[in-house]
């Protein structure tokens, strides 16, 4: 089981807080909570109904520490006819219990919204984990490994490669996302990989062409899995 061989201590958490993170330590325990989450959800198998992205996907598999924590999850089904709230039920039953060192309750929220609440050994975390499940990828998801970090030496299970959104996807989600609000994350994340060599060498084309596409869709619609979103422009 996920966690049972775990060497993690405080100390280990405590190292691992990102530089500049205002809510210090609080941080570093849920980001290190998600790895472990997200091997459980691996190993259950539900990976093969959804992909993984946004911004905590950014972070654990293209940037590493690099990257900006998010406090997100974010996946996108896999088959366009699934019904996104049951798989979102689905993966909010599936993580509630003990991982390791962490303990994991679900919340629901408005509508088919579920957050996912953490509790830990080392200390209080009082961020809760957001789960938005998605519509389907416009690209064939690919599968990454993490970026490797030291205090994955810690975990006593190897984070799994997990289907993921393509990159030119992601950053076209992100600009479709500025024409309905703006935010900083977003603009971070879109400015870091536009300048961090490999993934600065993504396909322009293909991302204008996906933004493109993306904003008509907020605006109109597609059948049968995306839905016009609220106020675009």
């Amino acid at each position: 089981m996920i966690g049972e061989g775990h060497r993690l201590t405080e100390g280990h958490i405590a190292r691992h807080t990102p530089r500049g993170a205002s809510a210090g330590d609080e941080v570093a325990r849920l980001d290190v909570a998600q790895d472990f989450l997200l091997a459980h959800l691996a190993e259950l198998g539900l990976f093969e109904h959804i992909a993984f992205k946004g911004g905590t996907a950014l972070r654990k598999l293209y940037a590493g520490n690099a990257g900006r924590f998010s406090t997100d999850l974010d996946v996108a089904i896999r088959d366009p006819a699934a019904d996104r709230a049951s798989m979102a039920a689905l993966i909010a039953e599936a993580a509630t219990g003990q991982l390791g060192p962490f303990h994991f309750s679900s919340v629901k929220g408005r509508g088919d919204r579920w957050q996912l609440a953490v509790e830990s050994e080392f200390g209080p975390v009082n961020l809760r984990i957001k789960l938005d499940v998605g519509a389907p990828c416009w690209l064939t998801p690919e599968a990454r490994g993490y970026v490797s970090i030291p205090i994955h030496q810690q975990y006593g299970f190897t984070p799994p490669a997990l289907p993921c959104m393509r990159l030119e996807e992601i950053i076209a989600e992100k600009i479709a996302r500025l024409t309905r609000r703006s935010t900083a994350r977003d603009a971070f994340d879109l400015v870091w990989l536009a300048t961090t060599s490999p993934h600065s060498a993504f396909d322009r084309a293909l991302v204008r062409r996906l933004v493109v596409l993306k904003v008509w869709v907020d605006n109109n619609g597609l059948r049968p899995a995306w839905n016009p979103t609220l106020a675009p422009k």
